[in-house]
């Protein structure tokens, strides 16, 4: 007999059926895997079988064993979660209290489900699923560590009630390719370790072929015999040299208490041009990306159409923040909750003052150019997919028509085929409105197709800036020639 058994099950928001009569099994010891594009449904099942999809009309059967979880009352199935089925949702930032260090939000599972905890305990998980120095970072917020680091104490946060199932929605999407393959190799570990059956959720083939046993592929709804696939190829940017410079930093450093995220970084961006950062998670790309929008305090000089924005006052610094998008690297903590898809992409126009009628015919506009459909307005970030959540974080940038755009991993919630229809929707813009982009992220293959020029962190340092072309044909750096082998460039991305 299976472990989880899930038999017709279907989803529905406000009569839209975004999962459609699905059915599929996992056994003991297994790693199953949901595989599809971005707004397919497979976080949605995700969350069904933890009941935990709101303002949602749930049908079908989910049986863990011989329990049918749809019987269960609320308190029956919160002995369920995290006991018997542990999830690691798809952005650990979001998912990890912000104001308690990650060793007490550990410890807080295991009271829960056994009613005790240790430090010691608490280590040997995190010993488990290989922080390093955990004994130091047992007492680090979430916000102290790198995206890798916060996935594997999500990892151990799911562990920590010894579950018989684990349900992995997107655990590598933000990852670098290094930190990617140990996450997986970790899960693979603990799979055999722990006799862990596994519910693994990508829209990544490549992924799902190293990890999964089986697997399962979704289209609108429902599972379907397999996916077409898609590639694109990749070319090199040229720079304009003639182009006024936008942006320019000046030996930029970042600490956090005695720890140096980011060191001397200088830099400049032209007008319609981009420039890609790329680097390891922990890197400091996130850090360089707030500091240029002075989100965090940091020294030397950063000029914004020859601005110092070191020495506006707030009121002053509101004003020209005006001319610079941001699109966030987790995109559902930076859409509130509680609006709704229309109030969250109409808020910037509203403080503009711009009337109802042109407000409508601008967010329906900006809707096409981002590929949404226009009945998503009225639902919520948690009824959407991170591709779509990703997608509306753009098109709240987009709608106010901004000067620079900074981008911390636009693409990494995105499948192949979303991903390459963002990527031409971003040149598209440049080349219309003469956009400038910063554009931070850990994919090599997005760095070829997008970047005129390329910079190189590792470390917070920048070992490496210069023309894409120069520094792929001919990296100075071995970090560098690491970054671009690991991407595995001349590979045809497929979906």
């Amino acid at each position: 007999m299976s472990l989880l058994n899930v038999s017709h099950l279907t989803v529905s928001f406000q009569n839209k059926k975004v999962v459609n009569d699905i059915s599929f099994y996992v056994n003991k010891g297994e790693c199953v895997a949901l595989v599809g594009s971005s707004g397919s449904g497979k976080s949605v099942t995700a969350l069904s079988i933890l009941r935990l999809v709101q303002n949602a009309h749930v049908q079908g059967t989910i049986q863990l064993n011989d329990i049918h979880l749809s019987q269960l009352s609320d308190k029956q199935m919160q002995a369920v979660r995290g006991r018997h089925i542990s999830m690691i949702f798809q952005e650990p930032m979001t998912s990890l209290n912000p104001l308690h260090k990650v060793g007490k939000q550990i410890k807080e599972v295991m009271k829960i489900h056994f009613q005790q905890s240790s430090t010691k305990t608490v280590l040997s998980l995190l010993n488990l699923v290989g922080l390093k120095n955990a004994r130091e970072k047992i007492n680090a917020f979430p916000h102290e560590l790198s995206g890798g680091e916060r996935q594997r104490v999500m990892i151990a946060m799911a562990l920590a009630g010894n579950p018989e199932l684990l349900i992995a929605d997107e655990p590598t999407t933000a990852l670098d390719v290094s930190i990617q393959k140990q996450i997986l190799d970790l899960l693979k570990s603990l799979q055999k370790k722990l006799n862990l059956s596994i519910l693994f959720i990508s829209h990544d083939v490549r992924v799902v072929s190293y990890m999964a046993e089986r697997r399962y592929f979704m289209k609108e709804g429902k599972i379907v015999p397999s996916l077409p696939t898609f590639s694109f190829e990749t070319s090199f940017q040229q720079a304009n040299q003639e182009a006024p410079v936008v942006l320019s930093l000046r030996n930029v450093s970042v600490f956090y208490r005695k720890f140096q995220a980011l060191s001397q970084i200088s830099f400049d961006v032209r007008k319609g041009e981009t420039l890609g950062v790329v680097g390891e998670s922990g890197s400091g790309k996130s850090t360089l990306a707030q500091a240029v929008l002075r989100l965090i305090p940091s020294s030397g000089t950063i000029l914004v159409h020859g601005r110092n924005w070191a020495e506006l006052s707030q009121k002053d610094l509101r004003r020209e923040r005006a001319s610079v998008g941001f699109v966030f690297q987790d995109p559902f903590s930076s859409l509130n909750p509680r609006f709704c898809i229309r109030e969250i992409i109409e808020e910037g126009l509203k403080l503009l003052k711009i009337s109802p009628f042109s407000r409508n015919k601008l967010i329906l506009n900006t809707l096409r150019k981002v590929n949404l459909e226009k009945d998503i307005l009225n639902r919520y970030p948690h009824e959407l997919s991170g591709g779509q959540r990703q997608r509306v974080a753009f098109a709240r940038a987009f709608i106010l028509k901004p000067k620079i755009l900074i981008m911390d991993e636009p693409t990494s919630a995105l499948d192949v085929e979303n991903q390459y229809k963002l990527l031409e929707l971003l040149k598209s813009v440049q080349k219309e409105d003469k956009i400038t982009y910063l554009f931070i992220t850990h994919d090599m293959n997005v760095i070829k197709q997008m970047a005129s020029h390329v910079g190189v962190l590792k470390e917070g340092r920048l070992v490496e800036v210069g023309p894409v072309q120069s520094v792929f044909e001919h990296p100075q750096q071995i970090y560098t020639r690491v970054l671009i082998q690991s991407a595995l460039l001349e590979r045809k991305n497929e979906c």
